[in-house]
């Protein structure tokens, strides 16, 4: 695998609790617990994914996704929300996210959207 991902929500405990499982399952991951920690920490080539919280504070997570896909047009994005509109998805795929989850998930249902992407 050797996939990189890189987790950002601001939710401590699930960025614990996802980065743990991928590891486990083989992946390298890095997480961050805001927009502007991940956008410290990436630069391109470097993540073939980013598995985003669309609800934080300072920056919504499909305004980071945008942020990334500039740096790096390559990067595959997961969009992470606990509030799904249609709106929501709509816009998030029309900016470019590869795929979507709804909060709550099961861990299992990640690493099948996961193992599609990288």
């Amino acid at each position: 695998m050797d996939a990189h991902i890189l987790i950002v929500d601001d939710d401590r405990l699930l960025r614990e609790v996802l980065a743990d499982f991928l590891i486990a399952n083989g992946y390298r991951v890095d997480t961050a617990e805001n927009a502007s920690l991940a956008l410290a920490k990436f630069s391109a080539g470097k993540y073939q994914l980013a598995i985003i919280d669309q609800s934080m504070p300072g920056m919504t997570g499909i305004d980071l996704m945008i942020e990334l896909l500039g740096q790096d047009p390559d990067l595959q994005c997961l969009i992470m929300t606990g509030f799904p509109t249609i709106d929501l998805v709509y816009n998030a795929m029309l900016e470019g996210a590869s795929s979507y989850i709804i909060k709550p998930f099961q861990l299992i249902e990640l690493l099948n959207i996961v193992q599609k992407m990288v």
